[in-house]
């Protein structure tokens, strides 16, 4: 079965699972900094909602040919400039938010364990952005403060929490 990805062509056995091209597809993507961006199986159209176990249990020869096209990591995050500084920003106002209840009252936010997921979701793009840049050493100070943060959360320390968070989180935040 023929297998392209933007002008790559190869082929594959028709017995192998849809999950393992699938991965082969992403990976040559991923070693040249590309992210796969358009999927078709047999032809048709599939985005990642589609992309269910059933559908990554068929063998190849059950769905057709994949064609897959690919844009460059960079220009991606280039191009979403703008959504990553809002919400940089949007992590930054809530984190200024919960600096009053764990300052005053010692109580940690319910809604702080969203916000930590959030977080990870943006420090994970900023890593995706700085693989192979000089942003890779801010990265090690970003993990340090995380790590801390996480360590004030796990024992309930409000007021650590609350330092990482103004002295930390939001200085780089609003520096994003």
């Amino acid at each position: 079965m023929r297998i392209t990805l933007d002008q790559d062509q190869w082929e594959v056995s028709d017995d192998q699972l849809v999950s393992e091209v699938l991965m082969e597809v992403s990976d040559r993507a991923h070693a040249r900094r590309r992210l796969v961006t358009s999927l078709k199986l047999g032809g048709c159209s599939i985005t990642d909602r589609d992309i269910q176990p059933l559908l990554l249990n068929k063998r190849l020869k059950e769905v057709g040919a994949i064609e897959a096209c690919s844009q460059d990591i960079p220009e991606i995050l280039t191009n979403a400039a703008a959504a990553v500084a809002r919400f940089a920003s949007t992590l930054k106002e809530e984190a200024e938010g919960f600096l009053k209840p764990l300052r005053t009252r010692g109580i940690i936010p319910m809604a702080a364990d969203r916000w930590f997921g959030q977080l990870a979701d943006y420090v994970e793009l900023l890593q995706t952005g700085a693989q192979g840049s000089s942003a890779k050493a801010d990265m090690q100070a970003v993990s340090s403060w995380i790590h801390e943060l996480l360590e004030a959360r796990s024992i309930q320390d409000p007021v650590r929490m609350a330092d990482v968070l103004e002295f930390e989180v939001i200085p780089y935040l609003a520096s994003t």
